[in-house]
């Protein structure tokens, strides 16, 4: 399985792309492709661009893998943090049109992993130097190590896992208020 990481920002997309971008792409924004499309498009020529090792990804990523959703500071809901792990269905790969990723899920890291908390996992070497790419002007998407995602996702485990209490009351101080308050019941 391969592991890679989009970025995206909050700017049109009709104001900022190139004319061939803006055909094939579904926006307004940026971030709306994959937050409320639920898939990812690069542009014809640009996909095929060697900087950041944005072809390479393109060229491995396949049904099934998994990524990371990075949005700068201009994505408003989601300013300037990893928010969504992705999950491929389909990948197109066109020479006219461009390529698109299209995604089966796409589920909101709770919490999130702002841009400070990126880089101090990558100065204690718990995240892979790729990570540094978050935040980069003119990076869109590469591929990372598995062991980024994994470190991701322990950041992130689900809510379920970390409330384990079997007691019907939500949360046992609050219990104990009420009877204080009200007496037992």
């Amino acid at each position: 399985m391969t592991a890679f990481l989009i970025q995206v920002s909050g700017r049109s997309i009709e104001e900022h792309a190139a004319a061939a971008y803006v055909e094939g792409a579904r926006g307004p924004r940026f971030c709306d492709e994959p937050l409320r499309h639920g898939e990812y498009f690069n542009a014809s020529p640009f996909w095929k661009r060697e900087g950041f090792g944005r072809y390479e990804a393109w060229q491995t990523i396949s049904p099934g893998d998994e990524g990371l959703l990075y949005c700068t500071s201009s994505v408003d809901e989601h300013g300037a943090c990893l928010s969504h792990l992705l999950t491929v269905d389909e990948v197109d790969r066109d020479s006219h049109d461009g390529a698109r990723l299209k995604f089966s899920t796409v589920r909101e890291l709770v919490p999130k992993v702002p841009y400070s908390d990126i880089q101090t996992e990558i100065e204690e070497g718990k995240l892979s130097d790729q990570m540094r790419y978050c935040g980069q002007e003119g990076f869109n998407i590469t591929l990372i190590a598995q062991s980024d995602l994994d470190e991701i996702l322990t950041l992130t485990g689900p809510e379920e896992t970390n409330n384990t209490s079997t007691d019907p009351h939500p949360d046992e101080s609050l219990r104990e208020i009420a009877e204080d308050h009200f007496g037992d019941s």
